[in-house]
């Protein structure tokens, strides 16, 4: 019986850490999924080269659960940034945080609202 509790404890002390490794957290936020996409891909280029253009002002909503639209710029050294807009997926099991599924330029940066208006 003893022999039969210890190999008990220990098959469920061992399916535990499995159990944990399931669980999906939830996506992010909006405001956090901009900081993070800025953060990234900050990153990213700082492993290329210094002169990349960087990613800005990255204003986001989410539409769905992992689902997000944003409006960001780009900003290199001696040029005015250069607006952009993209929809993108929460993706944090994948080689990439995040997949960006549409993106394009927009006349204006600043809010996503202020990105999308100017597309007209």
């Amino acid at each position: 019986m003893r022999c039969a509790l210890t190999v008990l404890a220990v098959t469920l002390a061992a399916a535990v850490p499995a159990q944990a490794d399931r669980r999906v957290d939830p996506p992010p936020p909006a405001r956090e999924f901009a900081r993070v996409f800025i953060g990234l891909t900050t990153a990213y280029a700082r492993t290329l080269d210094t002169d990349l253009p960087r990613v800005s002002h990255a204003h986001c909503v989410q539409a769905a659960p992992g689902h997000y639209m944003c409006s960001y710029a780009l900003a290199k050294s001696g040029r005015s940034l250069e607006c952009h807009i993209m929809q993108a997926l929460w993706t944090p099991r994948r080689a990439s945080t995040i997949t960006v599924t549409l993106a394009g330029r927009t006349a204006r940066c600043g809010t996503l609202r202020e990105a999308i208006a100017s597309l007209r």
